[in-house]
């Protein structure tokens, strides 16, 4: 092999650079977020606030954890409607067994059941509300008030719980919506009826399991943000226990696009933390209050927020309080959320992100211009050198030391910077990560079509055929639309007088267009235009150079 090579490769090396980034970031992730089956895995970190520890008082009961009991069965069932959402609550505590989101389903398609944020139903429901020494009282009966709440339009409104019967302590829970927020309000008055006083913490319960089909490489499960920064809890299997202790502004749990979030009113506390997994992608939350203590028939209120919808910018801005922090892209998030604001710009006024996908794709190209353009340049004033390199190289074939000597000489002679052609794909290296991690979480991507057979641009194009592909399910046309286009790219460029360079970079559209098969149709329409754009901007280079 030679010891130096040219621009063509030099940019060889800097494509594979980036594919290995790529499938590195994507086993990062997978490596990270997916659930370890091995008993033997690595101990979660430890830190002042947070450590692994056991529970100092009982958790809900274990029957609550299974099938429902008959008791719970034969209890009312009061419906909530808003423009948002259509959820149920069932008088065995006060908590929903079923709340849905009404402009968002699981699956495309206008027929498809929607999205259902009750999502591990036999784990627990939410909201479940107790005090620490006695559980039981999650699942008492209560008598709620009204019957039916159906809310429209600017319309606010309320549901109030009072306990039934006697107990050792009294728990009464008003929840308070509006018609156009996920947004709502829970009160809970806690009442000692006893003779004696009572010491003891309010807990609130919430279970979650993904609520949609989403790639392994995205964050599921609890996550909560003490005030300055966001803290996401990697519980790996059944058993595995975290626990926090300090302010909270939101404690949550979370995948892709929903979210389950509590909002204690007051964010001080002290609140502690505890996460549990309780089997496979179903983890459990508890906020636990501050103590206190009750004197015979005093009472305490409780008060705290909980949004349960979906991270959608704007909706998590209205909530505020950090929430927002809540849809965050990771390393890429300086890059991914401009550019997610660009395409809903885009969106406003043509309709479709697919078009919106193109039109951004326009202005990257806009803002690299000038430095693709002299990338271009000096490519071709490579082709140009190419007889001098050759020969400079059979001269010094035996002395590599002297060869890059003459061929710096070369390069300060003719005005050319050997990294020159590097630089466009390198810069724009950190826009395709973003927008695939844009187009994973994004959303208002979920589900986004653009033209004919691509209906989801968060998910790979296939055009059905008829007959099944195997490991492809249907033909992926856009993605061997983008392969033949990087073709042509690179049938365009200058290239060397070395043939061994000239087959690898022929290779290279086989290799994309590989790797590409299941990437997000989104991604792919993104970097088929940018081909389309290069060869473009080649073209005129080209005819340029030529007069």
């Amino acid at each position: 092999m030679k010891k130096d090579s040219d621009m063509e490769m030099r940019a060889l090396l800097a494509v594979v650079a980036s594919l290995l980034i790529l499938l590195a970031f994507n086993t990062w992730y997978a490596k990270r977020y997916a659930p370890s089956t091995s008993p033997k895995s690595r101990p979660q970190a430890s830190s002042p606030a947070r450590k692994e520890a056991r529970p100092e008082t009982p958790l809900p009961l274990k029957e609550r954890r299974s099938s429902p009991s008959p008791s719970l069965l034969r209890v009312e069932v009061l419906p909530v409607e808003t423009e948002l959402f259509s959820a149920q609550m069932t008088e065995a505590g006060g908590r929903f067994l079923s709340f849905r989101l009404k402009n968002y389903r699981e699956d495309k398609g206008p027929k498809a059941p929607l999205v259902e944020l009750v999502s591990a139903p036999k784990q627990g429901l939410p909201i479940e509300v107790y005090p620490a020494g006695h559980p039981e009282l999650a699942v008492r009966p209560v008598k709620g008030e009204p019957r039916a709440l159906r809310l429209t339009d600017a319309e606010r409104g309320k549901i109030l719980f009072r306990p039934q019967g006697t107990s050792p302590l009294s728990l009464e829970r008003v929840f308070s919506f509006s018609a156009k927020s996920y947004l709502f309000h829970l009160e809970v008055k806690v009442t000692n009826p006893g003779e004696k006083p009572v010491q003891d913490r309010l807990l609130f319960r919430i279970v979650g399991a993904p609520f949609s089909r989403s790639t392994r490489y995205v964050f599921k499960g609890p996550a909560y943000m003490d005030g300055k920064k966001l803290e996401e809890i990697k519980l790996k299997k059944p058993g595995s226990f975290r626990e926090y202790a300090g302010p909270v502004s939101w404690v949550a749990y979370e995948d892709a696009y929903f979210i389950l979030a509590l909002l204690p009113e007051d964010r001080k506390g002290p609140w502690r933390l505890t996460f549990r997994r309780l089997e496979r992608d179903t983890d459990e939350v508890i906020l636990w209050s501050p103590e206190f203590t009750l004197s015979p028939g005093a009472s305490k209120t409780f008060r705290l927020a909980a949004y349960f919808g979906p991270k959608r910018m704007e909706d998590l801005k209205a909530v505020g309080r950090g929430l927002p922090k809540a849809l965050h892209f990771g390393f890429f998030d300086p890059v991914a959320k401009p550019l997610l604001w660009c395409l809903k710009f885009f969106h406003r006024y043509v309709g479709n992100y697919g078009l919106a996908i193109i039109l951004l794709t326009f202005l990257v190209r806009i803002i690299f211009w000038p430095l693709n353009h002299l990338s271009y340049k000096s490519m071709k004033k490579m082709q140009e050198i190419q007889p001098i390199i050759q020969r400079l190289r059979e001269k010094y074939q035996d002395d590599p030391q002297r060869l890059q000597q003459e061929l710096m000489q070369v390069y300060r002679t003719y005005k050319i910077n050997p990294f020159s052609g590097c630089l466009p794909m390198l810069i724009q290296i950190p826009v395709f990560f973003a927008l695939y991690k844009v187009l994973l979480q994004a959303i208002e991507l979920r589900h986004a079509p653009f033209w004919a057979w691509i209906d989801d641009l968060s998910a790979p194009d296939r055009l059905p055929v008829g007959f099944d592909i195997p490991y492809l399910h249907g033909l992926p046309v856009l993605t061997i639309l983008m392969g033949i286009s990087m073709y042509v790219q690179q049938k365009l460029s200058p290239t060397s007088l070395d043939p061994t360079q000239a087959r690898l970079m022929l290779i290279m559209p086989v290799f994309f267009t590989v790797l590409f098969v299941n990437f997000p149709s989104g991604l792919v329409l993104y970097w088929l235009t940018n081909n389309l754009l290069s060869i473009v901007q080649q073209v005129m280079i080209n005819k340029l150079h030529a007069r």
